[in-house]
């Protein structure tokens, strides 16, 4: 019987736990440091081989350097180091992207500095330099990047430095999508969905939550959407477009002075356009996570655009014969009642010129 059995052996997890909580609180209360500080971290693993009687174990512990000032060297090399081995694949590198603008959840843009180098090898390497914040209005692709004078593109060409520049291929992505000319349906989802669940409407909100549970429904609840975030629109529009049936329902029932939104819901007219906008939202939602991600080249991002662009072809063409084979939504209408769709086939014609 080893040493652990004999002094663990007669212990129950409950009593083991006291004496491992023992120990932690009498070191916390002894250097007064939070339990990621190193030299602590050693303390306790060399007081569990005393407690465990692993003396030999304990010995190697205390070996073990973990000092203040041996942690911080440490970091400094390895800070070095990871330095160095940037310089040296950007001295080596044949092709290599340095700056890109993104706005945080603060609605702050920051220049985000880094080293995407394609190696001669046609290896990727990615690592982030620095991170500054921009302190003012301007979005990716606006004056702050591109502008001929104001903006970090402006200030490189006054000094005389010419550097190629790009659009961010997402935004641009993002822009033809606003470009289907549909904002009045997206409007009243946009109008329903707040009247249920937006601002102190709790009290309504319970009331849908019931209707759904009562009528079985495949979905417990409606989505929110914000305008600057593409994807949660997709979704919003998915789950508005399967519980219209009880949305109706439910602002017949219990939402006063809702006529021309109940009108909205039963009108032919807007079943269409919101279930093209829906089927069309989320084809663009694809490309939209394709665009995304790292270690993304130019010629990638450029090949789903192109495929994207193919793709609108396809729609277009069996949109023309009245196949709904690419829009679900279009296929559950048409069961409901005898529809056509050719008339969308103009739209996503549009929609297309804006990829070109």
């Amino acid at each position: 019987m080893t040493n652990h059995k004999q002094k663990f052996g007669k212990h129950s997890c409950e009593s083991r736990k006291v004496v491992c909580d023992q120990l932690k609180k009498k070191l916390f209360q002894q250097r007064s440091k939070m339990l990621s500080d190193g030299e602590l971290i050693k303390n306790c693993a060399i007081k569990m081989t005393e407690a465990l009687n692993e003396n030999k174990v304990g010995n190697k512990f205390q070996t073990v350097p973990l000092s203040k000032q041996t942690v911080t060297r440490r970091l400094e090399d390895i800070s070095i180091q990871i330095s160095n081995n940037v310089k040296d694949i950007n001295a080596n590198c044949s092709y290599f992207q340095f700056l890109n603008e993104s706005i945080d959840v603060s609605d702050t843009n920051q220049l985000l500095i880094f080293v995407r180098a394609i190696k001669e090898d046609f290896t990727i390497f990615e690592e982030l330099l620095k991170v500054c914040s921009l302190h003012s209005t301007t979005r990716g692709g606006a004056k702050t990047m591109t502008g001929t004078i104001s903006g970090f593109v402006g200030f490189l060409r006054q000094n005389q430095i010419t550097v190629p520049t790009l659009h961010c291929i997402i935004h641009q992505e993002a822009l033809c999508a606003k470009s289907i000319k549909l904002s009045t349906t997206m409007a009243t989802v946009t109008k329903i969905t707040n009247l249920i669940r937006g601002g102190n409407r709790s009290l309504t909100h319970r009331k849908f939550l019931t209707l759904l549970e009562e009528m079985d429904s495949a979905y417990g609840d409606l989505l929110l959407h914000t305008e600057v975030r593409w994807l949660s629109r997709g979704k919003c529009q998915v789950r508005f477009f399967e519980l219209r049936h009880e949305i109706a329902t439910f602002l017949r029932e219990e939402v006063t002075n809702s006529a021309e939104l109940q009108n909205d819901l039963e009108d032919v007219e807007f079943l269409r356009n919101l279930a093209f906008l829906t089927d069309i939202t989320q084809h663009l939602n694809v490309l939209n996570l394709q665009l995304q991600g790292k270690k993304q080249t130019i010629c990638q991002m450029v090949g789903f655009v192109d495929s994207f662009r193919k793709k609108l072809r396809l729609f277009k063409s069996t949109l023309d014969k009245n196949n709904l084979l690419h829009f679900p939504r279009f296929w559950k209408l048409s069961e409901e009642e005898a529809l056509e769709f050719r008339d969308y086939a103009e739209i996503i014609e549009d929609l297309s010129s804006e990829f070109d």
